[in-house]
């Protein structure tokens, strides 16, 4: 910005909005360098375009409509009043003409926003808008829709999902052009579907796609002019809309199910993992057909499992294997050592950290001659740094590197910087944070963009980046079929304080041929050996009255 100040405005229907629509315009007044500069308001909220089909009409969607009125309350949906934050912005009230389906505004209208020289207007009111209006602020118009534009357009958000049984709902800001449903997307994540409960599908979608527009504001004003260019969209995908009484009666007949199965489920099905040994270097895993001839440890004990292997060689040789040793009766993790060798025989299991919180993703870096393990530790606060005591093989405490309860941190070198990634609660799977340093230890600074990618098929990390012919690479979990379904190799082709873009290149697993075929969450590498852990799914007696006391628990509190 050439005064250091973008101005923004807002399209609504008044100073009433959603909660999930007052937390975006709060968090983009938060950005330094925002100035709030006009509320353009809509003398006269029209509704959607009268349906043409029988069913499609008022009475054929009764149900749907009696539904979103009585029993349909996202917390995210929830009405927030704004006119005391927003008292201080100039107000504009304008009647936008309908026009086919698209609203367009008077030249005079146009002219009174031209006067407050907004750079951008978030649009969360007014209909279809077509037109002068969209050209108007330097950066365009911007406006959420909450599902994947290439697969959904129109909606309700996440009741189509549920229905088709896509594991997965989108979201995305774009800027609006002129060409219907061609706009230019800006941000874009992938969510989990909730199948048994639309409510809590659209609380998550709309609450976690709140960050994006303040995001593109802060690399807009630390000079980035091109941020809001965005990509085309262009979706060819079929146009949804409320559900008729039919649909509507079979979509509630599949929730039900849905809700069943997964009570059913969470109480038998209960995950095992097992750590894995391939005699092979981790960029031999980007081969077409690569080699998964994985030789697996014994099984672990009943009341254990053993996940999340990362290594490193000691002075005689030795491959030193700290991993995740779960606890099934505490709930809590703490990070062990073995020493797995070719006829699979454990040598010399020991513990390496144990603490009250849970520690899992003992992540190993060497730097200067020292190993590091950096154990996930999100239920401490923050990500710590510790060195291996060559005379005990503990660990000892050297530094914090980040006050952030970050989940599987991952640390690499890339051009000259430290990088720091993992994600955050609650979605654990989906939200992709990074930060940089000038050295190990910090201190880390927060890139521009955080978080820096939302998708459950390829956020959260799921092992070591690696260097191959040149290029960096990022190995992640994907989870839409189940948490640790299977890692995703991506192609990382942009990595600054101010952008990152990565590519899915390659998927892996989960490996067929084996007791445990069900999940892969982690790749790794020591030299020419790399290591991974695999899921089964095994019936649990003790697991499941836990479970069951859990949720009588629950009942009791009335949290279920």
């Amino acid at each position: 910005m050439p005064d250091g100040i973008l101005r923004v405005g807002i399209l609504c229907n008044g100073a009433h909005f959603q909660q999930w629509q007052a937390d975006c315009i709060r968090q983009v007044m938060s950005v330094p360098g925002v100035q709030m500069a006009v509320l353009v308001v809509n003398e006269i909220a029209n509704e959607a375009t009268t349906p043409k089909g029988f069913l499609d009409r008022p009475w054929g969607t009764a149900l749907y409509r009696t539904y979103r009125r009585r029993w349909f309350k996202p917390a995210a949906m929830a009405k927030v009043d704004l006119s005391h934050e927003l008292k201080s912005v100039p107000v504009i009230a304008c009647r936008a003409e309908q026009r086919g389906s698209g609203q367009y505004f008077a030249e005079a209208d146009l002219e009174r926003i031209r006067e407050h020289r907004p750079d951008v207007l978030l649009r969360f009111g007014f209909n279809i808008l077509r037109g002068t209006v969209l050209d108007l602020p330097t950066y365009g118009v911007w406006s959420y829709h909450h599902g994947d534009e290439l697969k959904y357009r129109g909606g309700p958000p996440g009741l189509w999902e549920i229905m088709k049984g896509d594991g997965l709902i989108g979201a995305i800001l774009q800027r609006l052009t002129d060409n219907l449903d061609a706009g230019r997307v800006l941000r874009k994540g992938w969510f989990p579907t909730v199948d048994h409960s639309l409510q809590e599908t659209v609380d998550t979608v709309l609450t976690h796609s709140t960050p994006w527009a303040a995001q593109v504001c802060r690399v807009l004003l630390e000079g980035d002019v091109h941020a809001a260019d965005g990509m085309e969209s262009g979706s060819k995908a079929p146009l949804y809309k409320y559900p008729n009484n039919i649909q509507f009666l079979s979509f509630l007949w599949k929730q039900f199910g849905n809700k069943l199965r997964f009570h059913r489920e969470e109480l038998r099905a209960h995950e095992e993992w097992n750590l894995g040994v391939l005699y092979q270097p981790i960029q031999a895993l980007l081969e077409e057909k690569p080699n998964l001839n994985v030789r697996w440890l014994p099984a672990p004990s009943t009341v254990s499992f053993r996940a999340d292997p990362f290594g490193y060689m000691d002075p005689e040789g030795n491959l030193n294997v700290p991993y995740d040793k779960y606890d099934r009766a505490t709930g809590i993790g703490a990070t062990h050592r073995i020493r797995p060798k070719r006829d699979n025989v454990l040598k010399r299991s020991r513990t390496m950290l144990s603490l009250s919180t849970h520690l899992s993703y003992p992540y190993v870096v060497e730097h200067e001659g020292t190993v590091y393990v950096i154990p996930e530790n999100a239920a401490g606060g923050g990500v710590d740094l510790y060195r291996v005591d060559a005379s005990n093989e503990a660990l000892e405490l050297v530094t914090r590197m980040l006050d952030v309860p970050l989940f599987d941190p991952t640390v690499f070198q890339h051009e000259g910087r430290w990088w720091l990634m993992g994600t955050l609660a609650p979605l654990t799977n989906v939200h992709l944070v990074a930060y940089h340093a000038p050295s190990l230890q910090g201190p880390y600074s927060p890139h521009a963009l955080n978080p820096i990618k939302a998708d459950l098929r390829s956020a959260r990390p799921a092992g070591t980046p690696f260097l191959h012919e040149g290029k960096l690479y990022r190995p992640s979990q994907d989870s839409e079929e189940s948490y640790g379904h299977r890692v995703v190799i991506n192609h990382v082709q942009e990595l600054t304080p101010t952008a990152f873009r990565e590519e899915a290149v390659k998927t892996i697993g989960p490996i067929n041929g084996s007791y445990w075929n069900k999940g892969l969450h982690t790749i790794s590498a020591v030299g020419d050996i790399t290591l991974v852990d695999g899921k089964r799914y095994v019936h649990s007696p003790e697991q499941e009255q836990r479970i069951r006391k859990r949720k009588l628990r629950k009942l009791q509190n009335g949290t279920a």
